[in-house]
């Protein structure tokens, strides 16, 4: 209950605090001065009581956190740390191993692991739990934190403990750090109907999708699936560059705002005629960014939209570093209209602000946007013109995630490979009897693949030769069309158009 109450009675300071005038270091009236001399007596009470030494700038960080996080949903305010590895997951382009965490009970795991990256070079594989970085716990820490830990300088090394499942003990990796420029796009010629899935909207989203449409031409695709599905959003210019290559001429969406100095803008789209006879799937978890692109897409009839109603959000935010207490007084008394936002003090003044004056990061919704016909989705999501229910786990794995076999190689007993991964996974979803998928080609995946290979009609060897691969690929695509039937339902569509 102290503790409770002491960050109140902060939080409320620094609320005041912010609410100072921005022109004036001093108070400029009474009222000010009271609220100031409040301010420095709260500080000096806390300092006086308090047990135990005090870090400022972690209390005023702990007080930012709770004012922000209090707007919305959405809004937070990060650390100097938090904020690297939250800005350079946006991005898509960092230093590190080339991995995906999520926070699962009080693990962090491995939910993805990106082609070619140095996890997938180290055998990393998804499901991974991350018990330990460079031989310190982990356990019960952020995303964020271990995110943090594990990027690193390009070239040096960082040892992860592991546990995997169906081992008993810690599994050690020694993974080398690269630079990762992460590719959200995949493409694929499924009998004639494109299939692109975009997995989030990071800086390098335009570029990936251009090339995987160049593909597409290439095989001269006319339908195409577009699947959003579980894409919660991410940088709003990288949606309206992905729109614009299927949203005819033509607004996408409008994006208003608050601030006086940010004028309400509609994006629009030049493109002559919609190029494809267009499904696009999407879901609960669709949000955000992607909204924007299913939104404008449905709006204009460019194509429909097909799966479980949307997330519903239709909040901008923007991140925005902050000055601190320190950095923001010493300004405020050069220039009278001085800033918290170090951008605008940049913008304004020329003052380039050094790391140790930045106090942290703000995430803060500063807008809305509207779907081209004015419909404001926030809270409410958008109807999909064909409802057709998601899809349920096959043998606890996502159907519509078994990814094909790329013929890197052709694995034997004991090897352990990608291939052998993805062919597992193929296996236990069709019923093989193996262990759970764990990247190693056991004696009991290499009977299931044996087994296979008699079914198909092929020799028998055990061995993921290149014929193997190829069967195991079409087998995927039956498994696909099978279970995932909101893809199903999109192919149907497309072919009767």
């Amino acid at each position: 209950m102290k503790n409770r109450n002491l960050a109140v009675l902060i939080i409320l300071s620094l609320f005041m605090l912010l609410l100072t005038p921005l022109g004036s270091a001093i108070p400029a009236n009474a009222a000010d001065a009271v609220d100031n001399s409040y301010l420095q007596e709260m500080m000096r009470f806390i300092k006086d009581r308090y047990y135990f030494e005090v870090n400022e700038e972690q209390i005023t960080q702990g007080a930012l956190k709770g004012m922000f996080q209090g707007l919305d949903d959405y809004s937070d305010f990060f650390t100097r740390e938090e904020a690297q590895a939250m800005l350079e997951s946006v991005e898509g382009n960092y230093e590190g191993i080339g991995v995906a965490l999520s926070k699962v009970d009080n693990y962090i795991v491995i939910t993805r692991v990106f082609p070619s990256s140095p996890a997938e070079s180290a055998g990393l594989l998804s499901g991974d739990r991350i018990v330990t970085v460079d031989k310190k716990d982990v356990m019960g820490y952020s995303v964020e934190q271990v995110s943090t830990l594990i990027r690193g300088q390009k070239d040096s090394l960082v040892n992860l403990g592991i546990v995997r499942s169906g081992i008993k003990n810690v599994m050690e990796f020694k993974v080398k750090r690269e630079d990762i420029k992460l590719n959200p796009v995949r493409y694929e010629n499924r009998g004639g109907i494109g299939y692109i899935a975009i997995d989030s909207f990071n800086s390098n989203t335009a570029e990936f999708l251009e090339a995987a449409l160049e593909a597409a031409e290439k095989d001269g695709i006319s339908r195409l699936v577009l699947d959003l599905r579980d894409n919660t959003g991410g940088e709003v210019t990288q949606a309206l560059a992905v729109a614009r290559h299927f949203v005819p001429a033509g607004p996408i969406t409008t994006i208003k705002f608050k601030a006086a100095g940010m004028k309400d803008k509609v994006y629009t789209s030049e493109l002559p005629s919609p190029p494809y006879k267009l499904v696009v799937l999407v879901n609960g978890m669709t949000a955000s960014a992607s909204e924007i692109v299913a939104g404008a897409i449905q709006d204009s009839q460019a194509g429909v939209l097909l799966g479980n109603k949307t997330y519903g959000k239709a909040r901008v935010q923007a991140v925005v570093p902050l000055l601190s207490p320190e950095a923001y007084q010493k300004y405020a008394r050069l220039y009278p209209d001085s800033s918290l936002d170090s951008n605008e003090m940049l913008i304004r003044h020329g003052i380039q602000a050094t790391d140790r004056e930045i106090m942290g990061w703000a995430k803060i919704t500063t807008g809305i946007y509207t779907t081209p016909s004015g419909k404001y989705i926030d809270g409410q999501g958008l109807l999909p013109n064909i409802k057709v229910s998601d899809p349920t786990p096959i043998n606890g794995l996502e159907i519509s995630n078994l990814m094909p076999l790329e013929k890197g190689g052709k694995p034997g007993l004991d090897s352990s490979s990608l291939e052998v991964y993805n062919a597992e996974k193929i296996l236990f979803a069709s019923g093989y009897d193996l262990d759970k998928p764990d990247m190693t080609l056991d004696i009991k995946t290499f009977n299931a693949i044996k087994k296979f290979q008699q079914e198909q009609r092929l020799y028998p060897s055990g061995i993921l030769d290149f014929t193997t691969q190829e069967a195991m690929n079409r087998k995927r695509q039956e498994l696909i069309n099978r279970y995932d039937q909101q893809y199903a339902q999109a192919v149907e569509y497309l072919q009767g158009r």
